[in-house]
């Protein structure tokens, strides 16, 4: 595996073209294709799906942009650091995140850290959880912010709670449930239903999901990627939508109202037993200070 390889792969997954992806590297298709053929070849995946009229990214394609791209930025980073030897150290921060929601949170504790650490790079990485805990545990993240599931600690992880959140229902501010101070599952038997998807939701949002869902019929339930979708599709009317109340998007004519005999979710970080690293270390002790 080379950086040329890498360049070609991330070049044809940016343009899903071969022939665009060789224009833009100023060389030949065939080329091109020689190399994607390689790098499958020594990864033993297939990285595109190719017909004669379409590109795609397959699902390993899709899962190792991430790698590609944290290769090619370590061997630019190598570049630089010998032209300029002087210059500061660039020390990375890789935070993970099932959700960009988990992260509105953390824009005053990323302005602290950055004047502790005035060469601290902040990287972002959203997949699903089991990719991102797998991540931490091999060492390519340095922390993952997700909801608490029992068994993150048996993995080499451990886990520090931030916060407890509740879930609550967002309906329209009209919408009979806005009257009450809380709903029941009850009450939303008769309700169309907003999800997440479960790429998008902890796994005890997931289980209620299914307990309120039941066995009513799919034309009743609509599913989202986030609460901006969720909160969208509610205000358009399509029906409620339940979720943590975690930096929920603020809408005028929407109202949150907690869901009764449910149980606070806990909300916090996960990073690897035993990481040295300074700063994670001060990038946890601010997130829980301002948490």
């Amino acid at each position: 595996m080379n950086t040329f390889q890498l360049t070609c792969f991330m070049t044809v997954a940016e343009t899903l073209n071969f022939a665009r992806a060789a224009e833009r590297l100023n060389i030949t298709q065939p080329a091109v294709t020689h190399q994607i053929r390689s790098l499958e070849e020594e990864l033993e995946v297939k990285l595109f799906k190719r017909t004669t009229r379409l590109v795609e990214l397959t699902p390993s394609g899709y899962l190792f942009i991430n790698d590609a791209r944290t290769i090619l930025e370590t061997a630019v980073r190598a570049k630089k650091r010998f032209e300029d030897p002087g210059q500061q150290e660039m020390t990375e921060l890789r935070i993970g995140s099932q959700s960009h929601t988990y992260l509105r949170g953390l824009a005053d504790t990323l302005d602290r850290l950055r004047q502790a650490y005035p060469a601290v790079h902040p990287r972002f990485q959203s997949e699903p959880v089991p990719v991102l805990r797998r991540r931490v545990q091999e060492g390519d993240l340095d922390v993952l912010l997700d909801f608490r599931e029992e068994d993150g600690e048996k993995r080499g992880i451990v886990y520090r709670e931030l916060l407890k959140v509740p879930v609550v229902c967002l309906c329209p501010a009209d919408h009979p449930l806005a009257a009450k101070t809380a709903v029941s599952q009850e009450d939303l038997k008769e309700e169309k239903l907003i999800v997440n998807g479960p790429m998008h939701s902890p796994g005890a949002v997931i289980r209620l999901q299914g307990e309120i869902i039941g066995k009513r019929s799919l034309t009743d339930v609509y599913f989202s990627d986030s609460p901006e979708t969720a909160a969208l599709l509610t205000l358009a009317g399509y029906g409620i939508s339940f979720l943590p109340d975690l930096f929920l998007p603020r809408r005028e004519r929407l109202v949150k109202r907690p869901l009764m005999g449910i149980e606070e979710l806990s909300f916090g970080l996960y990073c690897r037993r035993g990481d040295a690293n300074p700063v994670l270390k001060e990038f946890i002790r601010i997130v829980e200070d301002s948490l």
